[in-house]
């Protein structure tokens, strides 16, 4: 009975640390659509120069200086993440460059993939024409989306509960 207990417990816990796990997958994805959509579904859309580029294992890091916004960057300087290599959808950000980025919000970063319209300002008349005018950050320093991933939040948050509920039942239960 008590190996039960202990291996109903391992698998709870097992089951809710499963989102907080990483996995990797080969790139595969459709066309990104219109400016104005992927604008609509983006967090941030800019466009700068890439200051910096730093990888590690799986991640490549871009400090930009921020030219232009459209959409969530009043910063003059940003950090991007992306894939190292195209094989995980990363985008191949190279220092000195520019690029107009579609970020996205992802467990308190800026993120971006090669599936989104991130590419050389060079190769984005199109975007910059139907974007229009954007706005020029005024504030100094670095943005990122600090706050934690709302589905970890959440998936967490639950999972605690139901330990300490099943912890509960089974107080409960042998008392009797």
């Amino acid at each position: 009975m008590k190996v039960m207990k202990i291996g109903f417990l391992f698998f709870l816990i097992s089951l809710f640390s499963l989102p907080f796990s990483s996995s990797s997958y080969a790139c595969s994805c459709l066309p990104p659509g219109t400016p104005l959509a992927e604008l609509e579904k983006s967090d941030a859309v800019f466009s700068g120069k890439v200051i910096s580029v730093k990888t590690d294992d799986s991640t490549l890091t871009a400090k930009i200086s921020v030219k232009e916004s459209w959409k969530g960057m009043d910063s003059k300087e940003t950090t991007v993440h992306t894939a190292i290599d195209s094989a995980g959808c990363g985008v191949n950000f190279e220092a000195g460059k520019e690029y107009i980025v579609y970020a996205y919000q992802e467990d308190g970063k800026y993120t971006t993939y090669l599936c989104s319209r991130t590419t050389e300002l060079a190769y984005a008349q199109e975007d910059l024409k139907e974007l229009g005018d954007g706005t020029i950050p005024t504030k100094s320093g670095d943005a990122t989306a600090n706050y934690p991933s709302t589905q970890n939040l959440v998936v967490g948050s639950f999972g605690v509960l139901l330990v300490l509920g099943g912890c509960f039942f089974y107080r409960w239960k042998s008392a009797k």
